[in-house]
């Protein structure tokens, strides 16, 4: 199985590329409710704080998306002798039950959309009242893929899997819609983008000159040029455009 730190960047870089304002926090101390999605990637160890903080979260109106392998042991290291997830089985409408390594690797359909995953395993789920939202279309028991589970005011949402930007990259438009989150600017390969205050900073972090299409003529306040539909920014060049 990947670590732990892989799963948290598997989680993190499908919405760094996608240019979404991101954040790692710890779920049990920080304050979530300025948050319109929460990310839990394979957290194994799910204490009582934690998991009061995200029932909560979604009870008032939050989403949450969370992967495999996660609470699965209280914060003693102890197994939940609980449905599993444990603390949190109510919030995802489910119970996880055995871990799968599929031969080949995971696919799953997502609306209309056949998704091929570059992971292997997979939890099977039981829903209770959570929703089959994608099922994995190459394994023999077509298990779950993607659940979602009304909860208080919020979603909880489970992916069967592992914390990989394989299988979470595919659901990004689904998150956007179900989370109300506004898709970040589109840039191509390696210029990445972040709107602070209705201004736009682009940072070209390449070597080659990069082209970013804009809607309208803008001025870039670090270069001090107007762009008339087409930011150019050089090698490693950034400009914030107003």
């Amino acid at each position: 199985h990947p670590s732990y730190t892989d799963q948290v960047q598997g989680a993190f870089e499908p919405f760094f590329r996608a240019n979404i304002d991101t954040a790692i926090i710890n779920v049990g101390h920080a304050n979530l409710s300025p948050y319109k999605l929460v990310v839990v990637p394979a957290d194994y160890v799910m204490d009582a704080a934690s998991a009061e903080a995200l029932r909560d979260y979604v009870s008032s109106g939050g989403t949450v998306l969370m992967t495999a392998f996660s609470a699965k042991v209280d914060e003693h290291g102890q197994w939940f002798n609980t449905t599993l997830p444990g603390r949190l089985s109510e919030v995802f409408g489910l119970k996880t039950n055995a871990f799968y390594d599929s031969p080949g690797a995971l696919r799953f359909q997502l609306n209309d959309a056949s998704v091929e995953t570059a992971v292997h395993h997979y939890e099977v789920l039981e829903p209770s009242t959570a929703t089959v939202v994608a099922r994995f279309t190459n394994t023999e028991d077509h298990a779950p893929a993607v659940t979602i589970n009304k909860f208080g005011k919020g979603n909880a949402i489970y992916l069967a899997t592992e914390s990989n930007p394989s299988a979470i990259a595919p659901l990004m438009k689904y998150l956007y819609t179900v989370a109300g989150i506004q898709p970040g600017p589109k840039t191509p390969e390696g210029v990445y983008a972040r709107v602070v205050e209705s201004r736009t900073l682009y940072v070209n972090t390449t070597g080659e000159e990069k082209r970013i299409s804009i809607s309208c003529s803008r001025k870039g306040i670090i270069g001090n040029r107007v762009y008339d539909g087409t930011v150019v920014l050089g090698p490693r060049e950034a400009d914030l455009i107003q």
